[in-house]
């Protein structure tokens, strides 16, 4: 009895803000609820057939997909490095971590209009700078360079998340192994494969996993640099919840491609955890 007493307040949180909220869109999936006025009616799978034909909903996972692909390796590995590197400093420590950690703490919707700014055409300073070097000028209107554009401000917003915790990781590292290893002759990067990284199995895997779950998710730098364009090119799941749930007011196909954001997140995070995340989880606990 005392047990389900401690556990009613977070069972009843998780009912209230996840089970209700979930088994809610559902519900909605299946009716045709019109915003201004009238009453539900029944529709049963045809707001899933209707939606997930569509090639909006096809070209909005296939952005997904890509965004994360171009974001959560570099933010993985980059995060690593800086790591490394902070950890390997006798000073400023703390000063570094600041300075990577504040581009995530700060407001992500705020900060992609400060780089739209940044993207304007020919004036903007990306096209100043690195457009004039490569020959390579107004992304945000580009089919081809909109999507990337996007995901590099997703990389310096993720970036200071994974610093901080692979910085963590290294902290757990015991000392008396790399001292070990360093008495054995080991150098720098033989220590670092030999006995960090092992260790930094579980907070890979954590970084990874919130990468991936944050980058399926996005949603504020394509709606305020984008609005999913030129042409779709940009599009992302969330952005299509919002377009087709918010603007158009379907909220049955809303909530379908609720459905279909939240079945994607759990599949991808399966895959994950089955394919790598296991096997470094158990390296890092030996």
């Amino acid at each position: 009895m005392g047990a389900y007493v401690l556990c009613g307040p977070f069972l009843l949180f998780l009912g209230v803000f996840s089970v209700l909220p979930a088994a809610s869109t559902v519900v909605l999936s299946l009716l045709d609820w019109p915003l201004a006025g009238g009453n539900a009616r029944f529709t049963g799978l045809d707001s899933f057939r209707r939606v997930l034909g569509s090639d909006e909903l096809r070209q909005a996972l296939i952005n997904t997909l890509l965004y994360s692909l171009f974001t959560v390796p570099a933010v993985t590995v980059l995060g690593l490095l800086i790591a490394l590197t902070i950890h390997s400093v006798r000073r400023g420590k703390v000063f570094w971590r600041t300075v990577y950690f504040l581009p995530f703490a700060s407001t992500l919707a705020a900060m992609s209009i400060v780089w739209k700014w940044m993207f304007y055409p020919e004036r903007g300073m990306i096209d100043s700078t690195v457009g004039q070097l490569f020959g390579v000028t107004n992304w945000l209107s580009d089919s081809s360079l909109a999507l990337p554009a996007v995901a590099l401000v997703g990389v310096w917003h993720q970036l200071g998340y994974a610093v901080v915790l692979f910085l963590s990781g290294l902290a757990n590292v015991p000392t008396a192994h790399l001292e070990a290893a360093r008495l054995d002759g080991a150098n720098a990067w033989h220590r670092f494969w030999h006995v960090q990284w092992p260790a930094l199995g579980p907070t890979t895997v954590f970084a990874v996993v919130i990468s991936t779950i944050s980058a399926l998710r996005v949603y504020d730098t394509v709606a305020l640099m984008t609005e999913g364009g030129p042409t779709g090119s940009t599009s992302t799941l969330s952005y299509e919840l919002y377009r087709r749930g918010v603007f158009y007011q379907d909220i049955s196909g809303g909530a379908v491609i609720s459905i279909v954001l939240l079945a994607t997140v759990m599949l991808v995070t399966l895959v994950q955890m089955r394919s790598f995340g296991r096997r470094l989880s158990e390296a890092g606990a030996r």
